[in-house]
């Protein structure tokens, strides 16, 4: 309940990192990301992940040009060394190739550049980082039990083992560093092996997969649709059957003209899909939230296009089986037109099947749209309107000491009470609802007069810090106390 995802504590990392057997290879990265300043000329704020000097090797990824980080550089206090994203470079430096042979400064400290990533790279957490440094980890320090660093650790298996077998493999490790937690955490600390794409994926593999099975029932309705279609017309195409099986025609050949006829109209059908999807995927991604992680990769790519065609082709097979399957009658020679067809009862199951998926999923459809109006309107127990919002991160090589970064808040919000049309101002080190709130264990905090909680941990309480207006700017009210 303390921390959702994975992590290790950085006495753990070191001892199990030498200890371990599963793994090819094991690797760790800070936890987060922080914020950097670019300080040359033009100062620019970046993304900066801590990675240690085997973290692109582990991943098996080769910098586009230049070098990774050598374990000399990956100590306390050793030389500054930075990889540059390929979106920085490009960005920022114009693509300049002789980057790898220059000094950057950031955060105010001259820093070497060793590499550029290529543009493929992605963190494992699926964080964009613009640069990586060393993560420096003081392994000396991390030596006192349920201590040290906070670490996201990955690992590249030995060939031949699972997920499963490696778990198997650390389970000692943990029994004998579980004896060092304290009583109230052991309950809810567990050891957790996964692939690096379950731990990215998470719920939306099961949402995936609900939409998916969404997708297969509208194509199974529009499937039961056309074959309904087609056993109309093959209701008016009698004749022409019982003419054709009269002049040679054999059953195969008949059915083989039948499934030509839906498969054409399948893979028609399909290709006009394909480009139907790619214009109302641009048009989406063009109105879409832009905090929506790897939104930009969304893609209808080769793999997509080749499975959509398939589909359509085995749809084609599966619904003009049932006109193929319908056997030419001689009377239909004479040209009379008969009161029932004998394939009535198979267009009805259709139209039941058709009617009762839509059924299902006009339900689900109506339900999901009813949660969405739910959560719009929810009450957050604040006034929004007329609110304007700003995001302000002082770079510490500036202004170093805890006084300097008060006065300049203190001199901003004195600034801004100066303006016309405003009536409050307040200042919040994260946004509300959520925006990143800091957090401390339930356990920890003491009420007086109230006896400590001793179940565990409680899980994370989160808070955030506010200067006395913050209540009236949002129109929040206290029921209680000031």
């Amino acid at each position: 309940p303390i921390e959702p995802t994975e992590f290790m504590l950085g006495t753990d990392y070191v001892d199990w990192r030498d200890r371990q057997a599963p793994f090819a290879s094991i690797t760790s990265m800070r936890h987060g990301l922080r914020d950097c300043d670019l300080t040359n000329q033009n100062p620019v704020r970046v993304s900066c992940a801590l990675v240690e000097s085997t973290f692109l090797p582990t991943f098996g990824i080769q910098p586009l040009f230049g070098r990774n980080f050598t374990r000399e550089e990956d100590r306390p206090h050793a030389p500054r060394a930075a990889i540059l994203s390929h979106e920085l470079w490009r960005g920022r430096f114009g693509g300049d190739t002789e980057i790898v042979h220059k000094t950057i400064e950031i955060d105010g400290q001259a820093t070497f550049v060793i590499g550029v990533l290529p543009s493929d790279f992605e963190m494992p957490n699926l964080a964009r980082a613009d640069i990586l440094l060393p993560q420096a980890l003081d392994e000396a320090a991390q030596v006192r039990p349920n201590s040290g660093a906070i670490l996201r650790a990955f690992a590249r298996l030995k060939p031949g083992v699972t997920s499963a077998q490696a778990a198997a493999g650390l389970q000692p490790l943990f029994d004998e560093s579980l004896k060092f937690v304290p009583p109230g955490f052991r309950k809810e600390v567990g050891l957790k092996v996964r692939s690096l794409r379950d731990r990215q994926v998470q719920d939306a593999r099961l949402v995936s997969w609900i939409l998916f099975g969404a997708v297969l029932a509208v194509l199974l309705v529009a499937c039961t649709n056309v074959a309904n279609l087609l056993l109309a017309r093959g209701a008016s195409r009698q004749r022409e059957w019982a003419v054709r099986s009269a002049l040679g025609a054999s059953r195969a050949r008949l059915i083989r003209q039948t499934l030509t006829e839906s498969v054409f109209l399948g893979v028609l059908g399909g290709a006009f899909g394909c480009i139907v999807a790619y214009a109302l995927l641009h048009m989406f991604l063009s109105i879409a939230p832009e905090e929506i992680p790897r939104l930009q990769q969304a893609s209808l790519d080769t793999h997509v296009a080749l499975f959509s065609l398939g589909v359509s082709l085995i749809s084609g097979i599966f619904f003009g089986l049932a006109p193929a399957l319908q056997r030419p009658a001689p009377e239909f020679l004479a040209g009379k037109q008969t009161r029932a067809n004998s394939r009535s009862w198979l267009r009805n199951v259709l139209l039941a099947a058709q009617i009762g998926i839509s059924l299902i999923l006009l339900t689900g459809a109506g339900l999901l749209l009813r949660s969405l109006w739910n959560l719009q309107n929810v009450s957050t127990g604040m006034t929004t309107d007329n609110v304007l919002i700003e995001t302000i991160a002082l770079g510490n090589y500036r202004y170093p000491e805890p006084a300097q970064q008060r006065g300049f808040f203190e001199q901003l919000e004195m600034r801004l009470r100066q303006l016309p049309g405003v009536t409050a101002v307040a200042l919040s080190d994260s946004l509300p609802p959520s925006g990143g709130m800091r957090s401390t264990i339930y356990a920890t905090i003491e009420v007086a007069g109230h006896a400590p909680f001793t179940e565990g941990t409680g899980g994370m309480v989160g808070w955030r810090a506010v200067t006395p207006e913050y209540f009236s700017a949002l129109g929040i009210s206290i029921p209680r106390g000031r």
